[in-house]
């Protein structure tokens, strides 16, 4: 399990990079992710976001220099307040993205979301995160616990993590844990 936060930027692309170029901050990769979210409910509507997630999986295709496309199961564990607190990923690697998605939609299973990202990963020493640029939703920047963080309980993890972010100079919203796909179908 690994924490995690994701806050919504509210400068433009070209801003943050200049942001984060000026603190220092250097961008060590770019890639394109396309996700699908699978279900076997039909109506989606009558889940709360960790019980949709808990009940779902994606395929999700990975387009850089090394493209890959991987069916994933995540667990999210959230707290009081509702934050992403603790993640369990599972991964596997598929052959056929079309074949995939055909047999799933075959299967009757419910394909309520698709989310496209650009990302650049920044890095600067020990700290790593990632600048998403969601298709019809916006900019996000995510940032999981690194092994500088092993010591500290889930709550600390997540308010070193927004301490961080905070710090950067960047317009953010007030939820540290944004939940894209929930974001997401609830702007359909």
């Amino acid at each position: 399990m690994e924490t995690e936060i994701t806050v919504q930027v509210f400068n433009k692309l070209e801003e943050i990079q200049k942001i984060l170029k000026g603190s220092g901050f250097e961008m060590i990769e770019s890639y394109q992710l396309n996700d699908w979210y699978f279900s076997k409910y039909e109506d989606i509507s009558f889940f709360g976001y960790q019980d949709l997630l808990n009940n779902s999986f994606l395929v999700r295709q990975i387009i850089d220099d090394n493209p890959q496309i991987q069916l994933c199961y995540k667990k999210k564990v959230l707290d009081e307040n509702n934050n992403v607190i603790s993640e369990e990923k599972t991964n596997t690697t598929i052959k056929d993205l079309e074949k995939t998605l055909q047999i799933f939609k075959m299967a009757n299973l419910n394909n309520y979301c698709v989310l496209k990202n650009n990302s650049y990963v920044y890095k600067k020493d020990e700290i790593c995160f990632v600048v998403q640029c969601i298709k019809d939703l916006g900019i996000f920047i995510e940032y999981e616990e690194d092994d500088s963080m092993k010591n500290m309980n889930e709550k600390e993890k997540f308010n070193y993590m927004s301490k961080i972010v905070k710090q950067l100079g960047l317009k953010l919203g007030q939820n540290y844990s944004c939940k894209k796909v929930y974001m997401k179908i609830k702007n359909m």
